[in-house]
């Protein structure tokens, strides 16, 4: 019985052991989420790649965090969704009360568009190892992509939606699984 016991706990060790030196598998592959429709975080991994997206149900949410390695570095950061100065919010049409060829009044609809800078948005790498960003995002998928080093052995995400930590907004992997907590750590080696 007592070596039953121990040898049950033997495996119980292993198991924990191979779960920790690379628990990455779940988060292999993009999640389904559809832009203006899904709310949270989504994060997954093809390879040395990774990917941070967020969206909204068409509210105006801020999103705030960081990501940081350990005993590697993170490089080749690309923000997804900024363009170069501004991008188009709302699109529309205004009645305009407009003067004819004979001099006589009549409604014409012109189309108005209301712009937003990406001056508050920011996606930044501090150093080699952290990544932290910083955005408004309402009806739209933003996000970014980087790439781990051989060297790096964990990352920890730390993902925030209106100054908040919840993980049920954040799905992780091609399964929409839900992170285990906000903070969270993914250790690859």
């Amino acid at each position: 019985m007592k070596r039953a016991m121990l040898l049950g706990v033997a495996l119980l060790l292993s198991f924990a052991a191979l779960g920790a030196a690379g628990d990455d598998a779940r988060f292999e592959g993009r999640p389904v989420f559809r832009e203006g429709v899904d709310r949270g975080y989504y994060v997954w991994s093809e390879g040395n790649e990774w990917h941070v997206r967020w969206t909204t149900q068409g509210k105006l949410l801020n999103f705030t965090g960081q990501v940081t390695a350990e005993g590697g570095k993170l490089s080749d950061l690309d923000r997804v969704d900024l363009e170069k100065e501004s991008r188009v919010v709302r699109t529309g049409s205004r009645p305009v009360v407009v003067r004819g060829p004979r001099g006589r009044l009549h409604t014409e609809r012109r189309a108005t568009t209301a712009v937003v800078t990406h001056e508050q948005d920011k996606v930044e790498k501090d150093g080699d190892r952290t990544i932290r960003f910083r955005a408004r995002t309402d009806a739209d998928i933003d996000g970014f992509d980087f790439e781990v080093d051989k060297n790096v052995t964990t990352l920890r995400f730390v993902l925030e939606i209106d100054g908040q930590r919840r993980p049920v907004d954040v799905e992780v992997g091609r399964h929409n699984a839900k992170a285990d907590g906000n903070p969270f750590t993914v250790t690859l080696r």
